[in-house]
C-alpha cells in the first residue's frame, strides 16, 4: 500500500490527543530541556516561599516584636513595602540586560540574605526598616523579571508555553507551603537560645526564609554562563 502523506489526510481527520494523554502530551516537550529550565523552576518555589513566609509574617512581626502599632504596620506593609517592591521591579529590568541573570540572582538573593539576616536579629525599629525591609524589597524585586527572563531563555519555543505555566503553577505551591510553615512554626512555639539571643516566633519564622534563601546560592551556582535553549 503506497504511504500517505499528512497532507492528504483531511483535516477533520486529524485530532490531536484529548483528555489524560493530551494532558501529558503538554509535559512531554519538556524532555530533554537543559538543566537551566528546571534549576529556574527550583529557583521559582525557593524566592516565593520564602517571600510567602516572609509576607504572612511581616505585619505580626513590625507590631508584636518591633512595638508598631497595628494600624501603622498594616500602613507600612501595604503603603510602603508592596508599592516599594513594584517601583523596583520596574526598575530592575536595565540592570538584568546589563550584568547578566546569573549576576542578577547572585546579587538578588545576597541582598535579601543580608536584608533576612538583619530582621531574624534586631529589635530596633529604624535599623529593621532601613536595613532589613527596604532592602528586602529591591532584592525581592530584582527576582521578578529575572525568573521571567530565565524561563524564555532557558526554554524552546515549544516548551515555553508549558514553562510558564509551570512558573505560575509553583506559584501557588509555595503559597501554599508557605501558610504551611507559617502555621506550624507558630503553633510549635519553640523556645531556645543562641549564644544568648532568643528568637520570637516571627523571628523563627525569618530564620526558615532566610534558610531558603541561603539554599538558593548551590542551585544558582550551577547555572551555567552563556547558557540558552536551542529551538
Amino acid at each position: 500500500m503506497a504511504n500517505v502523506s499528512k497532507a492528504a489526510i483531511p483535516a477533520e481527520e486529524i485530532v490531536a490527543p484529548s483528555g489524560l494523554g493530551g494532558f501529558i502530551a503538554k509535559f512531554t516537550v519538556l524532555r530533554g530541556a537543559q538543566r537551566e529550565l528546571w534549576l529556574t523552576f527550583l529557583i521559582k518555589f525557593l524566592i516565593y516561599t520564602a517571600y510567602s513566609v516572609t509576607n504572612k509574617t511581616m505585619v505580626l512581626w513590625l507590631s508584636k516584636d518591633l512595638g508598631f502599632s497595628d494600624q501603622a504596620a498594616g500602613a507600612l506593609v501595604g503603603w510602603v513595602w508592596a508599592p516599594a517592591m513594584t517601583v523596583f521591579t520596574l526598575l530592575a529590568g536595565s540592570p538584568t540586560d546589563a550584568i547578566g541573570l546569573r549576576r542578577t540572582f547572585f546579587i538578588g538573593v545576597a541582598i535579601c540574605t543580608v536584608a533576612r539576616s538583619v530582621m531574624v536579629v534586631t529589635t530596633i525599629p529604624s535599623l529593621a526598616l532601613a536595613c532589613g525591609v527596604l532592602p528586602l524589597a529591591v532584592g525581592e524585586a530584582l527576582g521578578t523579571p529575572v525568573l521571567l527572563a530565565a524561563t524564555r531563555r532557558y526554554s524552546t519555543t515549544a516548551q515555553r508555553s508549558i514553562s510558564f505555566s509551570i512558573i505560575y503553577m509553583i506559584m501557588n505551591v509555595g503559597y501554599v507551603a508557605a501558610g504551611y510553615i507559617f502555621d506550624y512554626v507558630r503553633q510549635l512555639n519553640l523556645r531556645f537560645s543562641l549564644f544568648g539571643f532568643e528568637p520570637t516566633s516571627y523571628q523563627q519564622l525569618f530564620m526558615v526564609s532566610l534558610a531558603f534563601e541561603i539554599v538558593l546560592f548551590p542551585v544558582i551556582y550551577f547555572i551555567r554562563r552563556g547558557a540558552e535553549a536551542r529551538n
